[in-house]
């Protein structure tokens, strides 16, 4: 455990990137996971706080009944990397990666005590950077033109923050949002900043959810706002009447909003449902098909592809997807029952923590500001998108965590904070060079390849080495026309094969089509093509 007089420093840490670095915008050419900068910032700055988490703690360590079923039911789903081959391992590594990191993140926060005053000043940050985000939301919907630095949509105008993705904000404003109505249901006078925190979430969250327009978020907070401010009624009267007039006045703001600016989206359009509804059909049918061990971690987005234009002779417009939409069903699909186990052991002791808080009569309770996130989990990936997210629900779940001390020997414990301090010392490294080459690699990028001496800057491994890899092969081929080179034909070709058995995508499939009849391999060609036009049936190129 850490003593109370060098939390300080930790606290600061959180502090900086609550309300800095989440929201510094990042060029980035899209993507998830490692490929998002601010996601390697994050990273950067969990590691930092496992790290100083770790050098700082003493005997007994502590963990939790919680952290207790989290630990075995991740290392449950790190087992299936013992039979993992390449080249399907790095496709996996990234989010096992994150996965493990975020464990010992929920462990570094447990060493901290958390009373009752440092439980309120965590979530009143948390609540500061809902609010930061809320109002960088406003000024995209407001005040950016076209051709702004963030490349904001200002036609569509659907804000979605330093996210770049609407239902990230949403699910973001709902987080916000009910913390708001838990920090009003204290029963101490609220200090001014907090009254002005709360209130202003209070009339942003209602507002920028009905003009985003998200399904996901309006459901959080239709469900939670509520149930929230009956709670808030039996407590005070007057906090729950200011709090619904607020509620009321963002709602009717987003209202004319909407009225003077056109919709961004119908919510009654029912696509978006179908194509998860198909996704997820397709999911079952693959499990039921490799129940035990699944299909490998790292093949999802292969063979959901070529599974699905198996079971269906004419395909939606576009089923090339990375992730099904549903976090239970991908570890399901990859990683079968045994995955689907240390799942289950994880919910099983996430619903013991939650049901802590949940007895009759209802109470306010922190840890309703998680079920956002933890709903958007099941129609996204919203983890995979923002480290602000992960970072967030973390923090949410330890507020309401009670800790109990670890019942071994000091050194076994020694050897424990090693171990984790030693990973995230690691991940350090790792973390800083893929920002570097996030940087340089976006920049080389948006030059369409033309100025490309800045990619030998880039030191491997890096998490963006399929994205790196990707580039120097293009490169490589885009310059056969001039230098004539079989060699760059050949290498092409080996790293494109093995590219397709991963991450199928139809630019691929062209230039593997037109590098394989370069080679006189015209057999190899018509295979391709016949393949890619099942893959992708509504790409004119695949046509005959």
């Amino acid at each position: 455990m850490i003593s109370n007089n060098k939390t300080a420093g930790l606290f600061g840490l959180a502090a900086c990137y609550c309300l800095i670095a989440m929201h510094i915008y990042w060029p980035n050419r899209g993507g998830s996971g490692f490929y998002l900068p601010w996601n390697l910032v994050g990273g950067l700055f969990i590691a930092l706080f496992i790290l100083g988490a770790m050098l700082l703690s003493r005997p007994p360590l502590a963990v939790s009944g919680f952290f207790n079923r989290l630990a075995p039911g991740a290392l449950i789903l790190l087992l299936p990397l013992l039979w993992a081959k390449n080249p399907w391992l790095s496709e996996a590594l990234p989010r096992l990666l994150g996965l493990t990191l975020g464990v010992a993140a929920y462990f570094a926060l447990l060493q901290i005590p958390f009373d009752r005053l440092r439980r309120r000043r965590l979530l009143i940050l948390l609540l500061a950077a809902t609010v930061l985000e809320a109002l960088l939301g406003l000024v995209q919907y407001g005040l950016l033109e076209p051709g702004n630095a963030m490349g904001y949509n200002t036609v569509k105008n659907r804000p979605y923050g330093i996210f770049q993705q609407w239902n990230l904000m949403a699910s973001f404003m709902a987080t916000g949002l009910a913390l708001a109505l838990y920090l009003l249901s204290n029963r101490c006078p609220l200090h001014r900043g907090v009254q002005w925190l709360t209130g202003g979430m209070l009339v942003l969250a209602p507002l920028l959810l009905i003009v985003i327009a998200s399904r996901v978020g309006l459901l959080a907070a239709a469900v939670l706002s509520p149930l929230q401010l009956f709670m808030l009624y039996r407590l005070n009267r007057r906090r729950a009447a200011a709090a619904l007039l607020l509620l009321l006045a963002g709602i009717a703001a987003g209202l004319l909003l909407v009225m003077l600016n056109g919709t961004t989206r119908a919510l009654t359009v029912a696509e978006p449902i179908f194509y998860r509804l198909a996704y997820w059909q397709e999911a079952l049918r693959m499990i039921a098909e490799h129940p035990w061990l699944g299909w490998g971690y790292g093949h999802f987005q292969h063979d959901f592809l070529h599974h699905f234009y198996t079971t269906h002779r004419s395909g939606m417009e576009s089923v090339s997807i990375s992730h099904p939409h549903n976090e239970i069903l991908l570890w399901g699909i990859e990683g079968g029952l045994l995955s689907l186990s240390g799942i289950a052991l994880i919910g099983w002791g996430l619903w013991r923590l939650l049901r802590r808080t949940c007895a009759l009569p209802l109470r306010p309770a922190s840890w309703l500001a998680a079920l956002p996130i933890l709903l958007h989990m099941m129609v996204e990936y919203p983890l995979y998108l923002s480290a602000a997210h992960a970072v967030v629900l973390l923090a949410i779940l330890r507020a309401g965590d009670v800790r109990s001390r670890l019942r071994l020997s000091p050194r076994p414990q020694l050897t424990l904070r090693l171990l984790t301090a030693g990973l995230a010392a690691l991940a350090l490294p790792y973390l800083l060079n893929g920002l570097h080459s996030a940087l340089i690699v976006t920049a080389v990028e948006k030059t369409g390849l033309r100025q490309f001496a800045a990619m030998s800057r880039v030191m491997t491994p890096t998490p963006w080495q399929v994205r790196y890899d990707y580039d120097i092969q293009l490169q490589r081929l885009l310059q056969y026309p001039r230098t004539r080179d079989p060699a760059a034909l050949l290498s092409y070709q080996r790293w494109a094969e093995n590219e397709i058995r991963v991450r199928p995508d139809a630019n691929i499939y062209v230039n593997l089509m037109v590098t394989s009849r370069l080679l006189q391999q015209l057999q190899r060609a018509e295979d391709l093509q016949r393949q890619a036009r099942r893959l992708f049936p509504h790409d004119a190129r695949f046509k005959e």
